[in-house]
């Protein structure tokens, strides 16, 4: 309140916002004279980057820099191998590699060993994909890294209407595709604490999946592929919790070997090994799980290796969404595993991105399913992988869904129906191969396992027990 002229007066006071506006506009003012010029858009700022006094950008946006002097300095700088969303120096090329934070992570652990899954043990025909593999950590990223440059193609509409025919032969001898939509009550209360309920949803089916097949215990050890912060693990924890009543006759011991094992290849923030133990302690029949995180990409996981400390009774593979190549690499992994023999008891694995999916990675009999389809070669597989984004890319910019000037010359809708035949081709060879190669205590299915309001990528692979 303030006195002006005998008239008292209520003068707004600053919101913390409005220093916040302040600081923001004196941090603007002090804009550096050699700062880049390169702006970003989606930042709504300019690079913070330093830049040369003879050039506009720094040397991260030189190659966008089209006056003469840069000229010269474009030459100079090249993509870096490990992640060719940055570049260095070419005579610096060597030293980067060294330290460039996109190199993989050389692992001492004792279940680590290179290439292990890229190729099945005891398969000559599997042997022959590695002949010309680079050794190395480095190297071998890099080959790799150019492998999938190399797999870029250029297609005209007459080898496009090649492939849709295909795409659409095969898909006449289909039905349609199982829609298994599960509910677990012990998510409930998530369920309705959550806005936004997409993701418990999918959880919630995917446990359900595995109870329907007695793949629901705590006398299970579940082994988590491209775990991520371990949301799958915990939701599984939370329905075991749920289900569990303690009787007298259980024996103790049998309890040990109930616990989880969580992969993934990345750097996970906010992981939930700690909330898992956390809910068993606080559960009003607790459990004492193992649980055992390790940071290796599945290609070279020796999975027995891994296990050996655990020594689980029973092992079942759960992922959600599991990407590309990285599901035949799972499946691999398996084969090459003694845990077939007794151990295993089953997989649920939501699938996704099968544009992602190598060719060379395939199981021996997939590929043999895809060549009974007209897919007889890692060159036909490249368009297949084209196509399958059709089934998840949406519209875009097409507004009306009527695009005919796309090179297929099909409407948004048409491409959509393509990309699911695609997709289901890929997956369908997986299913083919594992009940090929798995024996005939096992059976593999595929089915939805959510709706496509849900999520795009909706169909699960399943393995269990006869």
């Amino acid at each position: 309140m303030r006195d002006i002229a005998g008239q008292t007066v209520e003068v707004p006071q600053k919101r913390k916002s409005d220093f916040v506006r302040d600081k923001k506009i004196k941090k603007e003012k002090k804009a550096n004279p050699n700062q880049c010029e390169y702006y970003l858009v989606q930042k709504r700022r300019r690079c913070a980057m330093q830049r040369k006094k003879d050039r506009r950008y720094c040397s991260e946006h030189i190659a966008l820099d089209d006056t003469e002097a840069a000229t010269e300095v474009k030459e100079e700088r090249v993509p870096c191998p490990l992640d060719p969303k940055h570049s260095v120096w070419a005579k610096d090329l060597k030293f980067h590699l060294t330290k460039c934070p996109a190199k993989p992570v050389e692992s001492t652990d004792p279940w680590f060993e290179r290439n292990r899954n890229s190729q099945l043990r005891n398969n000559s025909e599997d042997k022959d994909i590695l002949d010309n593999v680079i050794d190395g950590g480095v190297e071998v990223e890099i080959q790799e890294k150019k492998e999938r440059e190399e797999e870029e193609v250029d297609i005209n509409q007459s080898q496009m209407a090649k492939y849709i025919d295909i795409l659409r032969k095969f898909n006449d001898k289909m039905s349609p595709m199982d829609v298994y939509v599960k509910h677990h009550p012990g998510l409930d209360h998530w369920h309705e604490e959550k806005a936004n309920r997409k993701h418990i949803d999918q959880q919630s089916s995917l446990v359900g999946q595995l109870k329907e097949v007695n793949l629901l215990s705590p006398q299970l050890f579940y082994v988590e592929f491209g775990c991520g912060k371990g949301e799958l693990s915990r939701t599984v924890n939370k329905c075991i919790l749920h289900d569990y009543k303690i009787s007298h006759q259980e024996d103790e011991e049998t309890l040990t070997v109930y616990g989880y094992g969580l992969i993934d290849r990345g750097v996970n923030r906010m992981k939930m090994d700690n909330k898992i133990l956390k809910d068993c302690k606080e559960a009003p029949h607790p459990l004492d799980p193992v649980i055992k995180r390790s940071r290796i990409d599945i290609e070279h996981l020796d999975l027995d290796k891994f296990l050996e400390s655990a020594a689980p009774k029973g092992v079942v593979g759960i992922s959600k969404h599991l990407c590309g190549v990285a599901t035949d690499l799972t499946l691999k992994l398996i084969f090459n595993s003694s845990i077939l023999e007794s151990k295993f008891q089953g997989l649920v694995v939501a699938m996704c991105c099968r544009h992602a999916c190598n060719y060379k990675q395939l199981l021996p009999e997939s590929k043999a399913f895809l060549a009974l389809n007209g897919i007889a070669n890692a060159q036909d597989f490249k368009f297949i992988k084209m196509i399958v984004t059709w089934a998840v890319c949406g519209p875009g910019n097409d507004s009306n869904h009527e695009n005919q000037n796309h090179v297929s010359g099909l409407t948004y809708a048409e491409r959509e129906q393509v990309g699911h035949m695609a997709r289901r081709l890929i997956d369908e060879s997986r299913v083919y191969a594992v009940n090929k190669m798995i024996g005939e205590n096992f059976h593999a299915q595929m089915y939805k396992y959510a709706e496509s309001f849900t999520t795009l990528e909706n169909s699960c692979l399943r393995i269990y027990r006869k």
